[in-house]
């Protein structure tokens, strides 16, 4: 293991998953992830960031890791899955600052396979040795399986937003989870 791999295991059809600290080489299958994992939500993913490789990497080199977390999940060479652990509002306000923002984008082609648990189990026990209380996440209520995977792993939902996105047409709700640690 190299000195930014975090975790190994086996996926559930066999293959060796190698999550490991992102870097600002990972920009753009970053932006690959998200796109392919939730297209009517990347949108919203994208104002924190741009949506052009270089804002991404200007955003993910620019990261306090100290009290950020951004991981990717490696099968072989490709990078399948992306969490990010992002620290309430920037740590600005003592109120939240021991609040984590959760994100997890897994590709389709993985999702199912146990990859999205561990990395939320890594960042579960990341975030307590890094002295935070609590994780959030916010999922559109479309999302069955990502509030499935958030459930299985210990978050509650805290409330519902409704008509939170207006997509084309379409008003869709969004649920706040939140594990306490």
């Amino acid at each position: 293991m190299s000195k930014d791999d975090v975790l190994k295991f086996n996926a559930s059809n066999g293959e060796l998953i190698v999550v490991r600290l992102a870097g600002c080489p990972d920009a753009e299958q970053i932006i690959d992830i998200i796109k392919t994992n939730a297209p009517d939500r990347s949108y919203v993913l994208m104002e924190h960031y741009g949506t052009k490789p270089e804002s991404v990497k200007r955003y993910i080199c620019d990261m306090n890791f100290e009290k950020n977390l951004l991981i990717v999940a490696v099968a072989g060479t490709a990078a399948v899955g992306a969490l990010s652990a992002i620290q309430m509002e920037g740590g600005k306000r003592t109120e939240t600052a021991h609040i984590l923002n959760i994100g997890l984008h897994i590709i389709p082609s993985h999702r199912g396979m146990g990859i999205g648990s561990q990395m939320l189990n890594y960042t579960s026990e990341w975030a307590k040795e890094h002295g935070f209380k609590k994780l959030e996440a916010t999922i559109f209520t479309t999302n069955k399986r990502s509030l499935s995977l958030f459930e299985r792993a210990g978050f509650i939902i805290e409330g519902t937003r409704q008509k939170r996105v207006r997509i084309g047409m379409q008003y869709i709700d969004e649920v706040l989870l939140g594990k306490v640690l």
